[in-house]
């Protein structure tokens, strides 16, 4: 397993993230201490988007923690890599194991800052990821949500309101359209 911290820093890239994510993506890695179970405060997460492209949609979710429309996704635990979470949430949410059986490249990074007195996480650095799927592999686990569908772009912007999965949703674009 690669060392989280370097395998963070070989994903920043200009292309994928504002300078201003960069810079607090690059802050927050000299910081150390990057899982929620090392520091409940500020941590790194992996979000990823599933997209049936043959259809044109995207699969989101209604959080009940959060209470708002995102896409799939959460915290990296402790001694996890990026594809090691990614599998995980995968499996957790949409009941699908290993999915990513190779190595893949994020296609975003953002920073959510979490307003919600009720909960210790203040600050999430999203690392975003494109997973093609098929409405028949998905099994949503509705432990964790209140409702979950395959929508188009505009049906997912009508819904969601969380700034990162909208600029998801904006990058999702050239594939989609």
């Amino acid at each position: 397993m690669t060392d989280l911290a370097s395998e963070i820093k070989s994903v920043i890239d200009k292309d994928i993230a504002q300078e201003s994510v960069i810079l607090r993506f690059t802050e927050r890695l000299s910081e150390g201490i990057l899982t929620r179970d090392e520091n409940p405060k500020t941590h790194f997460c992996a979000y990823f988007l599933p997209y049936n492209k043959e259809v044109g949609k995207v699969f989101i979710i209604h959080h009940k923690k959060s209470g708002l429309w995102l896409s799939p996704g959460g915290h990296i635990d402790k001694e996890e890599d990026l594809m090691t979470t990614l599998n995980r949430e995968i499996d957790e949410e949409l009941g699908i194991k290993n999915k990513i059986a190779e190595k893949i490249k994020p296609f975003l990074l953002t920073i959510t800052p979490i307003d919600n007195s009720m909960q210790p996480c203040k600050e999430h650095l999203d690392v975003w990821y494109r997973i093609p799927m098929s409405e028949k592999e998905i099994t949503a686990n509705l432990r964790e949500f209140h409702d979950s569908r395959w929508v188009t772009l505009r049906e997912a912007r009508n819904l969601i309101t969380d700034p990162a999965t909208l600029e998801a949703l904006e990058k999702m674009e050239s594939i989609l359209v």
